[in-house]
């Protein structure tokens, strides 16, 4: 559709936000605002003004309208944790999974992470690229406007620098905002020595990473990385200017979600098998607390206990942690109706989750739609948040702006 970077949405039947100052904590998660009759004009991108419709029409009728009098509209979703660069899939071992194979056996036996490495190893560049742009396209249609992505699985000096490339020229192509992390400890390569694998990380493959990522990310976890190995791995990236994230207590609690906030990570991501320790170390810390819903969907695995982490004062986000082999699964919306009916979210803390944490989590400052900020916002079609929460299923937005250009 044609460019409307300036533009008044108005009215509104209701605008839902999150608070709009930096992330939620513990209640302040539900603290949420609806506005009934609402309107947005937004100027060259940016959120100019949030206001009664009467008022937003009356001072910026120089603007088109678009109406949204039937339509809730929320911030552009943020799914702060994906694996959307890959290459081939792992339809097999999914049929595998449903037949009764663990995803622990299938790693075991040469699948799983293993398997998406080999086929980065052999994809083309430019392949990694369009499938990138593609898989943006579709999160874009589901709602999501900006997105994290992980260069996780080219684990050789050459396979990383490629998808490193893939990751930061889709970057510069997609319409949704990408925010680049790089996961080079995602899993050992087979056939090396764990300690030649963690040189190759600390003096080839982070510090080349570095010039294209924002964040490094380590999996610590049995059969991937140790607590003490991940804390080498994190150190080596904030020498190179990355702020770390980590994968941990998804299958174990092994102590990596303690580690990770005592080194001031930007998030932990995973946690279903969180301890009481790392609850309260999360909720003493800035540290964001990522969960996942569609991974133990898809893998059928009891959810992260969320009702627990915000009860305790954390400040929790979701993201679809959309990959090739544990979470096909590309929707923020099926995320957050995952969250209300499983983990015990209200629709308000899943918003907040979706929306101003799942940004802090990747040091974004979108989300709520304040004055000042990069214009991406969702019209959905239907009246509240409770709908879309009840229509988690198979909900679209009917309209998506990103940076103030209609996407969808």
């Amino acid at each position: 559709m044609a460019s409307v970077n300036s533009f008044v949405l108005a009215p509104i039947g209701e605008l839902h936000l999150p608070r709009s100052a930096g992330p939620a904590k513990g209640a302040s998660m539900n603290q949420t605002r609806r506005v009934a009759e609402a309107g947005v004009a937004v100027r060259e991108g940016r959120i100019e003004a949030v206001a009664d419709a009467e008022t937003i029409l009356k001072e910026f009728g120089d603007l088109p309208r678009i109406d949204a009098a039937n339509s809730l509209v929320t911030p552009g979703l943020v799914d702060c944790h994906t694996h959307i660069s890959w290459a081939g899939n792992r339809a097999d071992e999914f049929i595998r999974r449903c037949r009764g194979a663990s995803y622990e056996q299938i790693a075991k036996e040469g699948g799983g992470i293993a398997a998406s490495a080999l086929a980065m190893e052999r994809a083309e560049p430019s392949s990694l690229v369009e499938n990138l742009l593609e898989r943006c396209n579709l999160l874009m249609s589901l709602g999501t406007t900006t997105i994290e992505v992980k260069a996780s699985y080219g684990l050789s000096p050459e396979s990383s620098r490629k998808e490193v490339d893939a990751v930061a020229e889709a970057a510069t192509q997609a319409k949704p905002t990408v925010v680049a992390t790089y996961m080079g400890a995602h899993a050992y390569p087979s056939g090396l020595p764990r300690s030649e694998y963690l040189s190759l990380l600390e003096r080839e493959m982070i510090p080349y990473a570095s010039k294209h990522t924002r964040f490094n990310d380590v999996f610590c976890e049995v059969g991937a990385f140790t607590v003490d190995e991940s804390r080498k791995v994190l150190e080596w990236g904030l020498v190179c200017g990355l702020r770390p994230k980590i994968h941990s207590d998804e299958f174990n609690a092994l102590g990596g979600t303690e580690m990770a906030v005592s080194m001031g990570a930007v998030s932990c991501d995973h946690l279903l098998k969180v301890t009481e320790s790392g609850i309260n170390a999360l909720a003493s810390s800035n540290t964001i607390a990522v969960t996942m819903p569609g991974t133990a969907f898809y893998l059928d695995k009891p959810y992260a206990d969320a009702r627990k982490l915000i009860d305790a004062g954390c400040a929790v986000a979701l993201g679809s942690d959309y990959n090739p082999g544990s979470s096909q699964i590309p929707s923020m919306a099926f995320a957050m109706g995952l969250a209300v009916s499983r983990m015990g979210m209200t629709p308000e803390e899943a918003l907040s989750a979706a929306t101003v944490n799942a940004a802090a989590a990747i040091n974004e400052d979108v989300g709520s739609l304040k004055v000042g900020e990069r214009a991406d916002i969702c019209v959905w079609p239907c009246k509240r948040i409770e709908e879309l929460i009840y229509e988690f299923a198979f909900i679209k937005p009917i309209a998506v702006f990103a940076k103030g250009d209609r996407v969808v």
